[in-house]
């Protein structure tokens, strides 16, 4: 025997977390988890994507300042590379070997060696002084430069450089080898030549045929040119040279006030301005290091044999260096906190949202019990309230369905009564326009009576009198005006009674090329007088047409012709024949003004137009025209890009 309890669950403890959770209300046990879930991930993932940004951003700054480093010492490397190969090629003189041999010490050898200096330190205004010394050390030539001026120094002004340290350093290599002196400050004689200017000097034995050393050259460079080549540098940067000991030699950068206390000639070490571990990193490897208040690019600058010669340290500001970065990460901030706060109102709203049923429910009784049977509820909260809903929804399903089939059928009747709306207004177009050309055709004919004899009448009376020469001045004038007027009526007469004129197209095979090169020929020489060309493309194996001739040409004519008044001068006018999908098409194509939207839609209209002499019936005779032969007539405009008259015609029957 089967027992079934009939006992109701025991309710949760009071004092237990399900017993507090029953007393919440149900928005509040959805409005929390809800704003916990949107809000958690997106806290979480925003905030490690800024950090990770920040960090590679710093990255990348640090790579770029060690890449601008690096490139300004090439730069210095290269062109101390080229006073290298300045001095060999010097050294390969074949009249400085001579007079360094002392083989030829005539005044025409040594005038042939200044005058070969003098064209050579042309353009080269780092060199301050070129020297050519003999084995001894004494100087055989010396050029000096200043201030872009080389000039030559007398014999009686040569000094003997033989207890220089550079001259000795040279003398004891072999041909085709350097010597690089390290930056000094220029002392001669136990004094400073040019005080607070330091110098380089490059030299390389002379050697003569037998490749014996006769003699050594040297180059002094000023290292101002060096600093030159660092500048210039962004706002607030420095740079300095430094030797392999930790010596300023010298600064670079827009503050005269440091670079005169970091001149070589004070004896600054970097120790007074950075750290022992600083010190050390700045004289290893190139790389970049950060410091309290500024980041330090290192770069060597080195010799050919890869030596370092000499450290450039480059400082940028921290604060110019992190700024795009602080304020991009302002802005991230920015935009993630207004991420979260809109996820906490998105939480809050889809919270609301599933707690709507209760409310939702009780409006669709009400409704329902007043008579609005397309209310309905959805409700899955899988608790009574969605039990409720589904017998909500059970109870108003039939009545719900018949009114969705009752809109479906009224739907349908609706699109119906459109279509059929639709096409009675296209009928009551076509008629009104037929109506409109058929009125037009009878009240031309009563019009030409009516109005073209009585003109014709008043212009015959007014010639009689002019032949016979009886009328005062004064009036022949007036009388030519109105003689000119009764021309324009008639004129105007002429051009309505084309409209009626027309009749019944006489239907036979007729070829549109022949067309078009009939209509070639009529208005060639109008368009030459209006300074406008015409262009004709007719495609091969045009197929024929069933129609009229002359009413195409008529059809022809007015478009080429009304082309050509839209044209500006020294343009062209295309007319093109051809077959689009299978269809025979005539494209008249003018590079006109264009007309407007508005003007389009009302082209069609009889007696419309936008010519001050014009009578509006041009287009209405082509498009009457077009739909006795059963084709169509379109046209696309574009202000300021001309007009396309595409006509298209039925092809002929089999």
């Amino acid at each position: 025997m089967t027992h079934i309890s009939t006992r109701e669950p025991l309710p949760p403890a009071r004092g237990s977390w399900k017993g507090r959770l029953q007393h919440v209300r149900l928005q509040t046990k959805l409005v929390v988890p809800m704003v916990l879930l949107a809000v958690t991930p997106l806290t979480a993932i925003g905030g490690v994507a800024i950090y990770h940004m920040r960090a590679s951003l710093r990255e990348n700054a640090l790579q770029r300042l060690q890449f601008d480093t690096s490139f300004k010492s090439r730069s210095i490397e290269e062109f101390l590379r080229g006073v290298q190969e300045d001095l060999l090629f010097l050294s390969q003189m074949r009249d400085l070997r001579g007079l360094a041999s002392r083989k030829s010490r005539a005044s025409v050898a040594r005038a042939n060696v200044e005058e070969q200096l003098l064209l050579f330190s042309q353009g080269r205004r780092a060199y301050y002084q070129i020297r050519l010394l003999d084995g001894t050390g004494r100087e055989v030539v010396r050029l000096n430069a200043e201030r872009g001026v080389a000039t030559i120094v007398p014999l009686d002004q040569l000094q003997d450089k033989s207890n220089r340290y550079y001259v000795r350093g040279g003398l004891a290599l072999r041909p085709g080898e350097i010597y690089a002196s390290p930056m000094d400050l220029n002392i001669e004689d136990g004094k400073i030549e040019e005080p607070y200017r330091a110098v380089v000097r490059y030299a390389t034995p002379v050697a003569v045929t037998n490749g014996a050393v006769q003699g050594l050259l040297v180059i002094n460079v000023y290292a101002d040119h060096l600093f030159s080549l660092l500048e210039p540098f962004p706002p607030e940067t420095e740079g300095f040279l430094v030797d392999e000991n930790g010596a300023y030699l010298g600064f670079a950068g827009a503050s005269e006030e440091k670079r005169f206390r970091y001149h070589l000639a004070l004896g600054r070490h970097l120790s007074e301005d950075f750290s022992e571990g600083e010190v050390q990193a700045i004289l290893g490897t190139a790389h970049a290091l950060e410091t309290p208040t500024s980041f330090v690019s290192v770069a060597p600058v080195r010799y050919d044999n890869g030596t370092d010669f000499w450290t450039l340290v480059v400082s940028h500001p921290r604060t110019r260096i992190l700024a795009p970065i602080r304020q991009l990460t302002t802005f991230l901030s920015i935009f993630l906190a207004g991420a979260v706060l809109l996820s906490a109102l998105m939480g809050v709203l889809v919270a609301h949202y599933i707690a709507r049923p209760i409310a939702s429910l009780r409006r669709a009784t009400r409704d329902i019990a007043e008579g609005n049977l397309k209310r309905t509820v959805e409700v899955t909260t899988g608790d009574e309230i969605e039990s409720l809903g589904t017998d909500f929804n059970i109870m108003t399903a039939k009545l719900r369905e018949a009114q969705e089939r009752l809109a479906a059928w009224n739907e349908e009747l609706e699109s119906e009564v459109a279509r059929q709306t639709d096409r009675l207004h296209r009928l009551q177009s076509g008629l009104a326009r037929a109506d409109t050309l058929a009125s037009i055709g009878q009240m031309t004919a009563s019009v030409m009576h009516e109005i073209g004899n009585p003109l014709a009448a008043i212009k015959t009376k007014i010639q009689v009198e002019e032949e016979e020469g009886d009328m005062p001045s004064h009036c022949q004038a007036l009388l030519s005006e109105i003689v000119g007027e009764v021309d324009r009526l008639a004129a105007f007469l002429r051009s309505f009674s084309r409209l009626s004129n027309l009749g019944v197209p006489n239907i036979e095979e007729i070829s549109l090329s022949e067309v078009v090169h009939g209509v070639e020929t009529l208005v060639s020489p109008e368009l030459r007088r209006r300074g406008v060309a015409l262009q004709i493309e007719v495609a091969e194996n045009l197929p024929e047409v069933e129609g009229d001739a002359t009413q195409l040409r008529q059809l022809l004519i007015n478009l080429v012709l009304n082309a050509a008044e839209a044209t500006r001068g020294d343009d062209v006018v295309s007319v093109k024949a051809c077959t689009a999908a299978g269809t025979p098409t005539i494209e008249v194509t003018d590079h006109g003004e264009g007309m407007t939207q508005e003007t389009l839609q009302k082209i069609w209209d009889p007696f419309f137009t936008t010519k001050k002499e014009g009578t509006g019936l041009g287009l209405a005779i082509c498009r009457q025209i077009v739909e006795d032969h059963g084709g169509t007539i379109d046209i696309r405009s574009e202000r300021g890009r001309g007009t396309v008259v595409t006509v298209t015609f039925p092809p002929k029957s089999n």
